[in-house]
């Protein structure tokens, strides 16, 4: 009888380590990267540098190490990542800086408080300095 109930207390055992393993392993493949899904939200329509630079930007904003992180297209500057007026204009600098991309004018920073509010418009409006500039002779 003592011998059925320490089989059945290891099989137990054996078999809570293997579950949490394998949810480990699961959560891994199910969320992939979360870099990899944030370049597949926008796959062709932006810079893989500019896309590379902002998801960075932002998860570490929000204070995340983990590789799974999520950020969506529609996520609120400044109700998710605490973006807005001066923390905005910081946020372009940098993540322009880090990609050497042209940093924005004082001019074209005025734009930016009236038409950014969600990480597709960060995107939509950081584009046009990963340009090359064409020089003009």
């Amino acid at each position: 009888m003592r011998l059925t109930v320490v089989v059945a207390v290891v099989v137990l055992l054996v078999g809570v380590v293997a579950l949490v393993r394998a949810q480990r392993m699961n959560r891994a493949s199910i969320e992939r990267d979360g870099l990899s899904r944030f370049r597949d939200a926008f796959r062709g329509r932006y810079p893989e540098v500019l896309l590379s630079q902002v998801y960075h930007y932002l998860a570490e904003r929000h204070g995340v190490v983990e590789p799974h992180y999520i950020v969506n297209p529609s996520d609120d500057l400044e109700r998710v990542y605490g973006l807005v007026d001066l923390d905005l204009e910081d946020a372009v600098l940098v993540i322009a800086d880090r990609a050497g991309a042209r940093l924005p004018r004082a001019t074209e920073l005025d734009t930016l408080k009236a038409n950014v509010r969600s990480v597709d418009d960060l995107l939509r409006y950081l584009e046009p300095f990963f340009r090359p500039e064409v020089v003009k002779g």
